[in-house]
């Protein structure tokens, strides 16, 4: 992995701190669990991206169109070159947003199967919109995401990737490459779980009549070389299986969808 830049990271290898600093691994979090955290993203850098833009506290000195921004230490992953992604889970599901023109911000997020999506009533610019008794409107984005590990020096990083949209072909290419990778074992032919393989994910330039951008160019490269890259993939599998992931995306309550979470648009896009 090509990283540009990683702000708020360090190495204390080699320091005489390190034992020390081993010796209290994981102490002074307090009562810090799931629904403190946020998943770490990537994402591809667009044209117009505040990363890119002087002028806006995202700005990223670093970055070009066409890399890719990881959240989880705001460093930058050159687009070309791409990073590893262990794939350990996959949903589905429809994030409902204010639309742009009112101002945008996240609504709510919604189960694969909600009804909603029967009333939403496609727009002269493809949108999915849905009217409320209110007279509100909003968007219904119908969204694949795919959680996993970046392998990047010698690290792993839990995060998800989210493709929506245009990406959303990408997506489903990815997930058919995932369920007929084929390996050979003693009983013959088999498909290895998702936690093992690895994926080389890039950017390439996309374009319609309407404009270009960049999109994810995601092809299958190996399979993991260890045991314990394994059964780490294992446990986060495990993990979104039992519920962990919608935990961290749901409120206390037990409602469906997530609360308006207008104010917060910055840990969605």
């Amino acid at each position: 992995m090509a990283n540009k830049k990683a702000n708020g990271s360090s190495s204390t290898k080699g320091t005489d701190l390190t034992a020390l600093f081993e010796k209290h691994a994981g102490e002074g979090h307090g009562q810090v669990g799931a629904e403190d955290l946020i998943t770490p993203r990537i994402q591809i850098i667009q044209a117009l991206s505040p990363v890119l833009q002087k002028s806006k506290p995202e700005y990223h000195a670093d970055a070009s169109a066409g890399d890719f921004l990881f959240t989880g230490n705001s460093s930058i992953i050159d687009g070309e070159e791409g990073f590893l992604f262990q794939p350990c889970w996959y949903d589905r599901n429809y994030v409902e947003w204010n639309l742009r023109e009112s101002g945008g911000g996240l609504v709510a997020v919604h189960p694969a199967d909600t009804d909603l999506i029967y009333k939403a009533e496609r727009d002269a610019q493809y949108r999915d919109i849905v009217t409320h008794n209110d007279g509100r409107r909003t968007q219904l984005v119908n969204t694949g995401n795919h959680y996993g590990f970046l392998h990047a020096d010698d690290t792993t990083y839990r995060c998800v990737i989210n493709l929506s949209g245009s990406q959303l072909k990408h997506s489903r290419a990815w997930n058919n490459m995932v369920v007929t990778q084929v390996a050979k074992g003693k009983k013959g032919t088999f498909n290895p779980p998702a936690f093992a393989q690895l994926y080389r994910v890039c950017t390439k330039e996309e374009s319609n009549d309407k404009g270009s951008w960049y999109g994810f160019n995601v092809a299958m490269e190996t399979f993991v070389s260890d045991k314990e890259q394994f059964s780490s993939g294992q446990d986060f599998a495990n993990f979104c299986e039992e519920g962990g992931m919608a935990a961290l995306s749901k409120p206390s309550t037990n409602k469906k969808a997530i609360e308006n979470q207008s104010e917060n648009k910055e840990d969605w896009e």
